[in-house]
């Protein structure tokens, strides 16, 4: 495709953005745009975005889908691409407000709320015979009830949080009872078994429930808490897991992207499904350099063009961090430029420094703040 179009991201807020404009800067008739309800934000350094406008929040949707409206029309935007479930989940509710169809496609409301929710899904991969982690809602009165639990077991937000963030691993029923004391007033949750095994990644993109393309990864360095981000993603090939992803698409009729986490239970011998991310995911750029750029790809579908399901190398791809934490251990690796250049973020940041350097300051400052309201 050699025309130019243009791409507007409207909740340009998530920190995911870098990603997308990473991936879409590597096309050069592409114009990006990005509307954004947060003022400081890494974006904004950017040289790749040809405009970024700051809209205040409100609590009525149809107020965000009137500025979506304006930005279209003043600027001829071609194609509207919400990448995080919030905004994912708005325009999918009123796309009807949208003045010209030139909205990505997306699933039904119902059909995301199944992926978005993980008791939800539960049921969904129960109903379909997908394989998948024996799963139940939370609750405090849990330690009094009859039903019994093999340990250990995790306990998470029924929602998506993104990050790990509220998954606790209890290693016996005493845990279980003083984490459910303790944690009486926190949102809806769910208690799920442990599968003993290993973490496997599946991000697609799909339209009416078939894969247009995908990348499979593993974690071949992980966080100290294994429920974090992957430091480091080994690129793979598994006909059974995706058969199993396969299944999962056509049973929600996807349209979209979603990364789909999984794990290999060692004793069954298979994969089970563990929660779905309906929307873009913090290793694009790992998907990009294995050969898969989900965020073109994704413009192109919705703009009706065709393309074969593109291979991917099966590569390993480390982020800044684990970078980080490699060259501490290893000082020989800062020296190998092949390897730095092709398979970590470098390549990326030195393309573009001034908002992935931002993002990172901007974690450093809510660590730091996080640890001074613990000391006080």
């Amino acid at each position: 495709m050699n025309s130019k179009f243009s791409v507007l991201i409207p909740d340009g807020e998530s920190l995911l953005t870098i990603y997308i404009v990473n991936c879409l800067s590597l096309i050069d008739h592409l114009k990006i745009y990005v509307l954004s309800n947060t003022k400081n934000l890494p974006i904004r350094a950017s040289r790749h975005v040809h405009r970024i406008s700051y809209y205040p929040k409100t609590d009525n949707p149809l107020d965000w889908i009137t500025r979506i409206n304006q930005e279209v029309e003043s600027f001829k935007i071609d194609l509207i691409m919400p990448i995080f479930e919030e905004g994912i989940e708005t325009l999918i509710r009123h796309k009807k407000y949208l003045n010209q169809n030139k909205l990505v496609f997306l699933s039904s409301l119902a059909n995301f709320q199944i992926a978005n929710n993980k008791l939800m899904l539960s049921e969904h991969l129960w109903i379909n015979n997908i394989p998948h982690p024996k799963t139940s809602k939370f609750s405090i009165g849990i330690c009094s009830q009859k039903q019994e639990w093999k340990f250990p077991v995790i306990v998470k937000p029924s929602s998506n949080t993104g990050g790990g963030r509220g998954v606790h691993l209890c290693k016996d029923k005493d845990e279980l009872c003083d984490y459910a004391k303790s944690n009486s007033n926190t949102n809806e949750r769910i208690i799920q078994e442990y599968i003993e095994g290993y973490d496997v990644g599946c991000s697609v993109l799909c339209k009416d429930g078939s894969i247009l393309a995908y990348t499979i990864q593993k974690a071949s360095m992980l966080e100290k808490n294994p429920f974090k981000p992957l430091l480091e993603v080994e690129f793979i090939y598994n006909e059974d897991l995706l058969n199993t992803v396969k299944k999962l698409m056509e049973s929600l009729n996807w349209s979209g992207v979603a990364h789909i986490d999984l794990r290999f239970d060692k004793k069954a011998n298979l994969f089970k499904v563990i929660e779905i991310n309906p929307r873009f995911w913090g290793s694009l750029n790992a998907s990009l350099a294995a050969g898969v750029n989900f965020p073109y790809l994704y413009c192109l579908g919705s703009m009706g063009q065709t393309f074969k399901i593109p291979e991917y190398s099966q590569i390993r791809f480390l982020n800044f961090k684990g970078l980080s934490l490699k060259i501490f251990k290893n000082i020989k690796v800062l020296f190998d430029s092949r390897y730095i250049l092709n398979q970590t973020e470098v390549k990326y940041i030195l393309k573009d420094p001034a908002p992935i350097l931002w993002k990172y300051v901007i974690i450093i400052q809510k660590n730091i703040v996080s640890i001074y309201k613990k000391v006080l």
